[in-house]
């Protein structure tokens, strides 16, 4: 067997530096002064949005389930948003219902396209995939969903507790979001 010592470690540093290409910094960020906050793994970030979109989408159901996401995973400036934005769904779906039609449950796939970090911010580009169940006074519950896919942006912030959710907004705006979206 010949042996290629510098051909090997040739090879190893390149496949090395493309995979470091493909992570995000393992060096701990800092957040203000004090706070140092490791960098956030595509994972966590990943179950974060998840449960925000899937937190919203619910929203549009006769009886929304409980929020998943703790007060800890997001800023005061995202649930003072949610906050605004209940009111506003609760409205469309009033509307909605009174011409005889109402969502029954939904299913949303997030897809992360990219991430982007520095020392105190992270954007987490997706694309979020639901399909809703409708059921109306006419015909009850269908079988056939409605679906929508959407590209979307989720900033996070570091904080001395770690990674906050801090918006999630659409990349297309206009027509055709649904009615959880409420944008400002």
């Amino acid at each position: 067997m010949i042996k290629y010592p510098r051909t090997s470690a040739a090879i190893a540093a390149l496949l090395g530096l493309a995979l470091a290409g493909c992570q995000p910094s393992a060096a701990p960020l800092t957040a203000g002064s004090a706070a140092v906050v490791p960098s956030p793994s595509s994972s966590d970030l990943l179950v974060i949005v998840q449960a925000a979109v899937e937190d919203r989408n619910g929203t549009v159901l006769d009886t929304p389930p409980a929020p998943r996401l703790a007060d800890g995973q997001t800023t005061a400036g995202y649930r003072a948003k949610r906050e605004r934005d209940l009111p506003v769904v609760a409205r469309s779906k009033a509307g909605f219902k009174s011409t005889g039609f109402w969502y029954t449950s939904f299913s949303t796939t997030v897809t992360v396209e990219s991430i982007e970090v520095t020392a105190s911010q992270a954007s987490v580009h997706f694309k979020e995939l639901t399909e809703e169940y409708l059921a109306s006074k006419a015909n009850g519950p269908s079988s056939v969903p409605e679906g929508y896919s959407l590209p979307q942006t989720a900033t996070f912030r570091a904080s001395a507790d770690g990674w906050q959710l801090d918006s999630i907004a659409p990349s297309v705006h206009g027509g055709g979001s649904p009615m959880s979206i409420v944008e400002d």
